[in-house]
């Protein structure tokens, strides 16, 4: 009898845990998750080790500058912020700190926590070493002047600066200049901090409360977040309880989730996928413009791709209308430089050097190349054979599509061409180690100082994966690094763009935007829709401000 009663009993509380597990008993008190897809995993949330920094670092981390929805500077984790250049010979950045934040572990955010997260970046392994070169008095950086960062007080800070660096506030407005935890350095050192395995701690809406690599990243909001910014609607804790970004590499897999709505938000959508979507009653389709290019680059040391003729002929023989109807449903501009079209050095561009559809310009280029069609076959040629190309993109549906059109439009001109997909990752190491002849490849970034990460001689091997190496461009690098104005530095940018024009760094096929996919139920200050920053998703957004109502 004892035993009956008790198997009845389990079977009961089994029962009300299965309803609840369903949802069959709401309450006020039910958590809203949020999940978002991703394509690939974060390689890791520090910005002085890796060139990825968007997703869940971007509600992890704040910057002491931001930008806000329209593009423009706006306050962040600095209240106000100024160079002072009374002194050309000893400028210098004044910050006044926001009061009252501090980090998920209780570490106050005040003038020396930013004081030791710049020392942390300063670091000889940094990726972002070299935005903080102005500054004086990173003492671990070999050969700087011991001029000090001077901490007046808790919330009023100065740094010193060898010259007035025009970079200076952009660099403390994206990511890669976010205020991690002060930590780091003592706690973990450059090479776990950031990791799955060491600490990711920031002042943001949300804390990292799991990351179990390669599967998912679940993020818990910070109750105690009280200071949103200006432009955000909601200056107070988030209002969705937990986000949970997956980690689904198959296309199909992440559609598949998300038509079912197991998924929320459906980030980087194809293109081909949103006549489908916006017919949907109950999604919306977001575009936004993006901030760099899709584009061929060849490996510049590479016999024959180290002739700039051969590779300007690859400019001209593109017909990137095609590209953008077929592939990207109009969604998009042609690609004629190396830069986003709404950058000023890109609009400064006189346009004969620009790049256009010119089969007649290409074929004159080939053979300045020493490439001509000799028979009377279809095929361009040298002494030595007949012209071919390996190209190698992601295995992304419309990575593979755009370079199905470029095999095609290269061999109407005479080329042969293999393709070949990999991996992003793969396909990313092997061009670093130089094992490719061209990569269809895709970048963003908002400032023309990303040439340097792109072509800089110092990059080559790393983020420079087309090894080009040119000692006149690196000149023109060196003079914007040291700009004390933005007219300076734009006058540099503008004939660094040129000089890689000239040289034909890389094919530039299209602009690409932003496109997100969101159920209706998700919400964006009261209206269906999603906060998209049109700087990219190196910017912080106003995570606070969405919702979710299933």
């Amino acid at each position: 009898m004892l035993v009956a009663v008790v198997i009845v009993v389990v079977l009961i509380v089994a029962a009300i845990a299965g309803a609840w597990a369903f949802g069959l008993f709401g309450t006020e008190d039910d958590e809203k998750v949020l999940v978002i897809a991703m394509s690939s995993d974060v390689q890791a949330m520090d910005p002085a080790k890796t060139s990825a920094m968007y997703g869940p670092p971007g509600l992890i981390y704040e910057t002491l500058i931001t930008r806000d929805l329209n593009g423009d500077y706006a306050d962040g984790l600095a209240l106000d912020w100024n160079m002072n250049r009374d002194d050309p010979d000893h400028p210098y950045f004044e910050i006044e700190l926001r009061q009252g934040v501090s980090f998920h572990d209780g570490t106050p955010f005040n003038t020396a926590a930013v004081r030791d997260i710049i020392n942390y970046y300063a670091q000889e392994d940094s990726w972002v070493q070299y935005e903080f070169w102005a500054v004086y008095g990173c003492e671990n950086k070999t050969g700087w002047p011991d001029a000090g960062i001077w901490c007046k007080d808790d919330y009023n800070m100065v740094l010193n600066l060898t010259w007035a660096d025009v970079a200076l506030e952009f660099n403390l407005s994206h990511l890669y200049g976010s205020m991690l935890w002060p930590k780091a350095l003592e706690e973990d050192g450059l090479d776990l901090y950031g990791t799955a395995n060491g600490h990711v701690i920031g002042t943001g809406p949300y804390m990292l409360d799991e990351w179990v690599p390669g599967d998912h990243i679940t993020l818990v909001k910070n109750p105690d977040y009280d200071w949103g910014f200006s432009w955000y609607e909601n200056k107070g804790p988030a209002k969705i309880d937990k986000i949970i970004y997956r980690i689904i590499a198959d296309q199909n897999t992440r559609f598949a989730g998300f038509e079912s709505g197991s998924i929320d938000v459906l980030q980087q959508v194809p293109p081909s996928k949103v006549t489908e979507y916006e017919g949907e009653d109950n999604v919306s389709v977001i575009t936004e413009r993006g901030q760099g290019t899709y584009h061929v680059e060849f490996n510049c040391q590479k016999d024959p791709w180290d002739d700039p003729n051969l590779r300007k002929a690859f400019g001209y023989a593109v017909d990137r209308a095609q590209i953008l109807s077929t592939v990207w449903h109009g969604i998009g501009e042609e690609g004629v430089n190396c830069l986003a079209p709404w950058i000023p050095e890109s609009q400064n561009v006189p346009a004969e050097y620009n790049y256009s559809y010119d089969v007649d310009r290409a074929l004159e280029l080939f053979e300045l190349a020493g490439f001509t069609n000799l028979d009377s076959d279809v095929w361009l040629e040298n002494e030595t054979g007949e012209l071919s190309l390996e190209l190698w993109t992601t295995n992304k549906g419309e990575d593979i599509q755009m370079g199905e059109i470029v095999q095609a439009q290269f061999e109407d001109v005479g080329v042969h061409v293999t393709l070949t997909p990999y991996a992003e990752t793969q396909l990313r190491d092997e061009a670093a180690e130089g094992n490719q002849e061209a990569i269809l490849f895709w970048y963003s970034w908002p400032r023309a100082e990303i040439l340097d990460w792109h072509f800089g001689t110092w990059a080559a091997g790393g983020s420079n994966t087309g090894w080009y190496m040119d000692e006149v461009f690196d000149k023109y690098v060196t003079n914007w690094t040291y700009a004390e104005t933005e007219e300076e530095f734009s006058d540099n940018a503008t004939a660094a763009l040129i000089r890689l024009q000239e040289q034909g760094a890389w094919c530039t096929l299209i602009y690409w935007h932003q496109i997100f996919a969101v159920h209706d139920y998700v919400t964006f200050q009261g209206e269906p829709g999603w906060a998209v920053n049109p700087l990219g998703q190196e910017q912080v957004i106003n995570i606070v401000d969405v919702d979710i109502n299933k």
